[in-house]
């Protein structure tokens, strides 16, 4: 399976009277999220199925991306991808997912950087996504100790990079 990772694009911050589960996405992040999902949907091949946090601003994003770059136009949100819900149970039903073959997964930092790192077989390092980015994996489901391989990072604004250390680069 590829499996797109995408963060959720930039959004407007939270205050008293805007709860975090409720921030939407800034213009510029609406525009970043279009561009990034264009130029995957350029690079192809496209993804089948998008699963989104339910926070606004995933599922906004979810919702460009399924519009520009997603093959049948499908978003489903599952609490897998809520800020500081599992990785490991996240990895593993991604791992048990047989079809479709090309899925994308629209959440978080907290969550999507250590997701990464996991699925790499690189806990020891740090992995952060940037906003409106995406990373691309292709993921082995018979490899337990490293079940996924690194295909590429697309940021807003960056050209695309497939080697992983000019992606992520260790301080």
């Amino acid at each position: 399976m590829i499996l797109y990772i995408m963060r959720h694009a930039e959004a407007v911050e939270g205050s008293d009277s805007l709860q975090d589960e409720w921030r939407y996405l800034t213009e510029k992040g609406r525009l970043a999220a279009k561009k990034v999902s264009s130029t995957i949907a350029k690079l192809g091949p496209k993804p089948r199925l998008i699963m989104s946090s339910p926070l606004a601003r995933a599922v906004q994003t979810a919702e460009i991306a399924a519009e520009k770059a997603c093959r049948k136009n499908v978003v489903v949100v599952s609490g897998l991808l809520l800020p500081g819900a599992d990785v490991s149970k996240l990895a593993t039903h991604l791992k048990g997912c047989k079809d479709p073959k090309r899925v994308m997964i629209v959440g978080h930092e907290q969550q999507l950087g250590p997701l990464v790192a996991t699925l790499l077989g690189r806990e020891d390092m740090s992995v952060s996504i940037n906003k409106g980015a995406c990373v691309t994996l292709k993921l082995n489901t018979y490899l337990d100790d490293k079940p996924a391989s690194f295909l590429s990072y697309l940021a807003p604004g960056n050209k695309r990079t497939t080697s992983f250390k000019k992606a992520f680069p260790q301080t």
